[in-house]
């Protein structure tokens, strides 16, 4: 066996130092969530008193933004208490909604159970696993801000992996600084500016092995990314910021890097 080489030592010390990291993120983010899950509610799920009066236009016009969902399989990561799950499943052939929170996907089954296709999956999404090619869209509101650009990289090489050739990749994320008023003094929320996400998409890509031995790379582009009207009618505010990326084969020698 061969001895590890310095360059050996200073790759294990860096990848023990990222899991290290993810670690502390993890822990941090479910000391955030645990202090606003206990009761299950609209308001804790969008950290916003007014979060009623808020989703009346809100959700309609994410759901506005969608292409085509009738017919679809979703993936719905950090699927909360299902504001957004009964209206996928409504249309979609199937939806498989994850949430990290245990109240949050307990409330979701107890609330949109009835719907037969529907599966809900308590899951931290960092560690999530799912068949190759199984979905047409993987929809996901208000989750990469809650990890590292370590993870939100990851999550996005996954999400490359389980989504069929040509597959949407949904996100909405709150940019530079908190939506709501219930975010409190504890808060490790990840306000990262829209460029940083743009640059962590697009920056994802994996390689598939293609016919006669050859090898097919794969990553995102970016279809659109906008701010949420509602939140500027509301509340003056142009930072919540959503995107429609497609899975897209990526031309030998094309530079993906953002």
């Amino acid at each position: 066996m061969e001895e590890p080489t310095e360059t050996s030592w200073a790759k294990m010390s860096s990848d023990q130092g990222e899991s290290v990291e993810n670690e502390v993120t993890r822990d941090k983010m479910s000391q955030f969530w645990r202090e606003h899950s206990s009761q299950a509610s609209i308001e804790e799920m969008m950290l916003d008193d007014a979060a009623k009066e808020l989703s009346k236009d809100e959700l309609p016009e994410i759901l506005s933004l969608l292409p085509g969902i009738e017919g679809k399989t979703i993936l719905e990561l950090g699927a909360g208490i299902g504001r957004y799950t009964a209206p996928l499943a409504q249309q979609a052939k199937h939806v498989t909604a994850v949430d990290f929170m245990e109240p949050f996907i307990r409330k979701n089954e107890e609330v949109n159970g009835h719907h037969k296709n529907v599966r809900f999956m308590q899951a931290d999404v960092t560690k999530l696993e799912m068949p190759p090619k199984s979905f047409d869209i993987v929809f996901s509101n208000w989750l990469m801000m809650y990890l590292s650009d370590a993870e939100v990289q990851a999550l996005a090489e996954k999400v490359l992996t389980w989504l069929k050739d040509d597959g949407i990749f949904f996100f909405r994320e709150s940019c530079f600084h908190p939506c709501g008023n219930r975010a409190g003094s504890f808060n490790p929320t990840n306000y990262r500016k829209p460029s940083d996400y743009d640059s962590l998409i697009q920056s994802a890509g994996i390689p598939i092995p293609g016919d006669n031995g050859g090898v097919m790379h794969f990553g995102f582009e970016i279809q659109l990314a906008k701010s949420v009207e509602t939140y500027i009618k509301a509340r003056k505010n142009a930072n919540q910021f959503c995107w429609i990326t497609k899975k897209r084969r990526l031309q030998q020698g094309t530079a993906h890097n953002g």
